[in-house]
C-alpha cells in the first residue's frame, strides 16, 4: 500500500519537473533571443550588409564616365593578371609577418621581464606604462614615428645623431626604399606589443609555481626550464596573439598611410593603401572591391586553418 502511494506522488513531480523545464527552456530562449535581437541586427547592419554589397560590387564595372554593368569574376581576372598586384602581395606578407614576430618576440621578453618583479604594485605599474602604447590611436602612433624619422634637422633621430657627430647632415630616413618598409613595420609592432605583452603575461601568471620550485630542485637551468615549462603552457596564448596581431597587420592602413602613403615609390605599398588608390583615387571601385574580398577569404581561410588545426591541436595537448 505504502509503495503505491509513494509512486503515486512521484510521478505528478516528475511531470511538473518536466513541464517546468520545457517552459524554462522555451522562456530563456525567447529571452536570449529578445536580448540578442538587437546586437544581430547592428552586426547585420554594419558588418554582413556591407560585406553583401562589397561581394556584389566586385562583379561590376565601375569606371567614371562608363555606365556601371556586370562584368562577372572579369575584376578578379585583371587583379591576378597583373604584377602590381602580387608585388603588393608579396609587401603584405613581409609587412604583416615581420610586426607579427617583433611584436610577439618583444611582447614575450617584455612579459617574462615584468613577471620577474616580486613587487605587485611595481609589476603593476610597469604594466600600466607599457599599455600606453596601445591606447594611443594607430594614426597618431604613425605619427609620432614619423617625426622621429623626419628626414630634416628637426626629427629627433637626426638631432641625435648629429648630436652625437655621427652624421654631418639630415638623413632622410623614409625616403630610403630598402628602410622604409622597415621602420613602419616596426612601428606597426610598436603599436601591437603591448596587447602581445598583457595576455602572455596573464599567462606567465597562470603557470603553477610548484612545476618552477620542481625544475630547480632537478637542477634544470634557466633555458630548459623556459622549454619545457613555460612555452608548453604558453602555446594557447602565443596562438591567440599570433592569428590576432597578425589579422590586424594584414589589413593594415592607419600606420603606412600617414607616414609613407606607401612610398618611397611603391616599396611600402601594402593591400590596404592598394585598395586606396584603385578606389579612392581612380575610382574604380569593381577592381577595388575584388583586392577587399580576396582580402576578406585569405583572413577567413588562414583564421580558419589557424583556429582548427593550430588552436585545435594545442588545445588537445
Amino acid at each position: 500500500m505504502s509503495h503505491q502511494t509513494e509512486t503515486s506522488f512521484t510521478e505528478p513531480e516528475t511531470r511538473y519537473e518536466e513541464i517546468r523545464s520545457q517552459v524554462s527552456g522555451i522562456v530563456n530562449d525567447h529571452i536570449l533571443l529578445v536580448l540578442l535581437g538587437p546586437a544581430l541586427l547592428v552586426i547585420t547592419a554594419i558588418f554582413i550588409y556591407p560585406v553583401i554589397q562589397l561581394v556584389k560590387q566586385s562583379f561590376y564595372l565601375t569606371i567614371p564616365g562608363v555606365p556601371n554593368r556586370f562584368i562577372g569574376l572579369e575584376n578578379f581576372a585583371n587583379m591576378f593578371n597583373e604584377q602590381a598586384f602580387w608585388t603588393y602581395f608579396q609587401q603584405t606578407l613581409i609587412y604583416s609577418f615581420g610586426s607579427l614576430l617583433v611584436s610577439l618576440g618583444s611582447g614575450l621578453a617584455v612579459a617574462l621581464a615584468i613577471n620577474h618583479i616580486t613587487n605587485q604594485r611595481l609589476r603593476n605599474a610597469y604594466s600600466t606604462v607599457l599599455m600606453f602604447s596601445w591606447a594611443i590611436p594607430l594614426a597618431v602612433v604613425a605619427l609620432i614615428w614619423k617625426w622621429l624619422f623626419t628626414g630634416n634637422q628637426l626629427g629627433f633621430i637626426n638631432m641625435v645623431l648629429m648630436d652625437l657627430g655621427l652624421i654631418s647632415q639630415p638623413y632622410a630616413w623614409l625616403a630610403n626604399q630598402q628602410l622604409a618598409m622597415v621602420i613602419v613595420t616596426l612601428t606597426d609592432a610598436w603599436a601591437r606589443m603591448p596587447f602581445a605583452m598583457i595576455v602572455l603575461l596573464a599567462g606567465l601568471q597562470s603557470i603553477p609555481q610548484h612545476m618552477y620550485d620542481a625544475a630547480k630542485v632537478d637542477g634544470a637551468t634557466t633555458f630548459q626550464t623556459f622549454r619545457a615549462i613555460t612555452l608548453p603552457y604558453l602555446r594557447p596564448y602565443i596562438a591567440i596573439v599570433a592569428l590576432i596581431n597578425w589579422m590586424f597587420a594584414f589589413r593594415a592602413f592607419a600606420i603606412v598611410f600617414p607616414m609613407t602613403r606607401g612610398g618611397p615609390g611603391t616599396q611600402t605599398t601594402i593591400f590596404s593603401i592598394y585598395i586606396y588608390r584603385t578606389g579612392m583615387v581612380n575610382f574604380n571601385y569593381g577592381h577595388a572591391s575584388a583586392i577587399a574580398v580576396f582580402i576578406i577569404l585569405i583572413s577567413l581561410a588562414v583564421a580558419t586553418f589557424y583556429v582548427t588545426k593550430v588552436m585545435g591541436g594545442v588545445q588537445e595537448e
